[in-house]
């Protein structure tokens, strides 16, 4: 009997299903060990494509318009009702007076200042404090701002008071802030031992907009427990004399810093400090010249170069003096304020300390200020110093001569 090939495999396929048990299934591992043989390169590729396609979606997700995107009020307007937007103001509108004058309005839109900017805040007794920052000027031209005084105890009981602003002239040149200081005083002393923390609650009273009123609350001053004592605000200061300087900037001389430096920290003794307000003048030429007199304990320099974002007077030179007069005002008998390229000076036989004992029953006194030229100079000198200068010229030359003479014999 002949059979081919097909017919062979047919008839041992039928010899192996006989001699099968009965329920027995194929083995599972060994169909799939032979199916990932002949098909593992392909699931590779397969699933390095699919990867691709996913990032590629998320990619140009992100740069579908924003209007396509899924929306977080979108759900709340679904999840549940929501109160109904105030419209926007209308654009404004001419309105012709009786007398033919065109009135114009404005349209406000958002907060061209910060309501206020707060630098420091510092105790001043048992019972007072001092906030020094900045505020909106047009707040404080065109509307009423108010403050309010709050200090807390950790455990949440509180006393408040208003806040009395002081406010401070820039001559024309503040743009967007003016310097305020707030001085909260209390009814009576807080609780050295318990600590606690100053709070400011500035309030617009409708500055910004007649028909909008904010109140901002800063926290000013932290205070940890038995971190003051009344007793030193009568303790003797640590200097005689102490500088508070205007805000440095601009391409300074380091030479001109040497000298001044020099003759101040002579002319106030050795019981003098000075603090320098850096707002981009001390560039490193300059501080290699202070680094001695900081290391000898004479000088502080304090970066203030942040405040630069606030446009004000003068590189804010009103906040930095302010913040330096509450800060040092209970370290120092006599506190000046005073110029970089301004120099004290006294006549002949008096002495710093014989002037500040005539006015010891004051506050506060002014010098006079000179300017400095050459019209300074005495007139009976320039004649002097003419010859001597004629003189010196001729001595040069005959010394230049003799040496040429001598270089030929």
């Amino acid at each position: 009997m002949i059979v081919n090939d097909s017919c062979k495999d047919e008839m041992a396929k039928n010899q192996r299903e006989k001699l099968k048990k009965p329920g027995e299934r194929k083995p599972l591992i060994a169909s799939m060990s032979r199916w990932k043989n002949n098909y593992g390169i392909e699931l590779k590729l397969i699933f390095i494509i699919l990867l691709f396609l996913l990032g590629f979606i998320l990619t140009a997700f992100q740069f579908l318009p924003t209007r396509l995107l899924p929306h977080s009020s979108d759900y709340a307007a679904i999840s549940c009702p929501t109160t109904t937007a105030t419209p926007p103001p209308q654009p404004p509108s001419a309105e012709i007076l009786e007398n033919g004058t065109v009135l114009r309005s404005f349209y406000p839109v958002g907060t061209a200042a910060y309501n206020f900017v707060l630098m420091s805040a510092y105790r001043g007794g048992p019972h007072t404090f001092a906030v020094i920052g900045l505020s909106s000027k047009p707040l404080h031209t065109f509307g009423k701002p108010t403050y309010k005084c709050e200090y807390q105890y950790p455990n949440s009981t509180n006393i408040t008071t208003r806040g009395e602003k002081l406010s401070f002239q820039d001559f024309g040149y503040a743009r967007v802030y003016v310097v305020i200081v707030v001085n909260c005083t209390f009814p009576h002393e807080t609780d050295p031992t318990s600590g606690g923390r100053l709070l400011l609650h500035a309030s617009t009273n409708g500055g910004y907009d007649r028909a909008v009123h904010s109140t901002d609350t800063i926290v000013a001053l932290n205070e940890p427990q038995n971190s003051w004592e009344p007793s030193q605000f009568l303790s003797p200061p640590k200097y005689d004399y102490l500088y508070c300087g205007s805000s440095l900037f601009g391409n300074l001389s380091p030479q001109r810093v040497r000298e001044w430096i020099s003759y101040h920290v002579k002319f106030f003794g050795t019981r003098s400090h000075f603090v320098i307000h850096d707002a981009g003048g001390v560039h490193p030429e300059v501080f290699e010249v202070l680094k001695p007199w900081i290391e000898l304990g004479f000088v502080t320099v304090e970066d203030i170069k942040d405040q630069e974002r606030f446009d004000a007077f003068y590189h804010n030179q009103m906040l930095v003096i302010n913040d330096c007069l509450h800060r040092y005002r209970f370290a120092t008998k006599w506190m000046f304020f005073f110029d970089l390229d301004e120099y004290l000076y006294l006549p002949e036989k008096s002495t710093l300390q014989s002037v500040v004992d005539q006015v010891k029953d004051y506050t506060l006194f002014v010098i006079d200020q000179v300017s400095m030229s050459n019209q300074l100079c005495l007139s009976e000198d320039a004649t002097q110093i003419s010859k001597y200068v004629c003189f010196l010229s001729l001595f040069v030359l005959g010394v230049l001569i003799c040496l040429f003479c001598l270089g030929n014999c």
